[in-house]
């Protein structure tokens, strides 16, 4: 066969260039992929609060690198390869898709087996507080860490031991993971752990760090009996 045609049977030169300029467009991908992700997940974050879309990285991306491969030629020179083409919607699309489908196989299949089962450590369960966490908006707190609750609307204000946090949440997210001996809610917008509270003193209860909780006239027998149990001065 003297003779074919030129996409399904292109020349040697031809092939040689398309081999150094996907070998080219490849190593720029991997050098950029990493900077640019982190610059796209900071802008689609001020911009959206809907997860980023891995095609929203990647087309541009790989788009940006085929354009620029349209123009090293005419940089380098006889360094390196002509095209073997003009740029055409069609190649850029046709990368765009190759690149997704390789990154959508690495972190489906590919990333999956490479964590090894034998690295899970197996933490067997315990009845110590010190080792308890409560989950609030996604966030895992140590039980132990948690001083008081305060329900804000939305949102619940939760003051531990590391820092105040502001989570958006329900009273009764925090309120399923508790018990009698973690604490009380003495009102129905404040929660108190049984470390943090002091005494009952009058409609309020005293806090180590200052905190003054109220408590609801409906949950004042509540309270009191719970300071009975706790041994706290009422």
């Amino acid at each position: 066969m003297t003779s074919g045609h030129p996409l399904l049977y292109p020349t040697l030169p031809d092939v040689n260039a398309r081999l150094f300029y996907w070998i080219l467009g490849i190593f720029l991908y991997l050098l950029l992929v990493l900077p640019w992700g982190e610059l796209v997940l900071k802008l689609w974050g001020r911009l959206f609060s809907i997860p980023l879309p891995l095609a929203a990285v990647t087309a541009p991306l790989v788009a940006g690198i085929t354009l620029l491969m349209e123009f090293v030629p005419d940089v380098f020179g006889s360094l390196v390869p002509m095209r073997s083409g003009p740029l055409s919607a069609f190649g850029v699309a046709k990368n765009v898709i190759v690149a997704h489908v390789s990154e959508m196989i690495a972190f489906l299949w590919l990333l999956p087996l490479s964590r090894s089962p034998e690295a899970v450590v197996d933490v067997p369960e315990t009845s110590d507080d010190a080792a308890r966490f409560i989950r609030i908006a996604g966030r895992s707190l140590p039980m132990d860490s948690v001083r008081c609750v305060r329900n804000e609307e939305h949102y619940l204000v939760v003051k531990t031991t590391m820092g105040t946090l502001r989570l958006r949440a329900r009273m009764n997210d925090l309120l399923m993971q508790v018990s009698d001996d973690d604490g009380i809610q003495a009102h129905r917008s404040f929660w108190v752990s049984t470390d943090e509270a002091l005494e009952l003193r009058g409609t309020t209860i005293m806090t180590r760090s200052g905190c003054v909780i109220p408590v609801s006239r409906y949950r004042m027998k509540a309270v009191r009996a719970w300071c009975e149990r706790h041994g706290k001065p009422h």
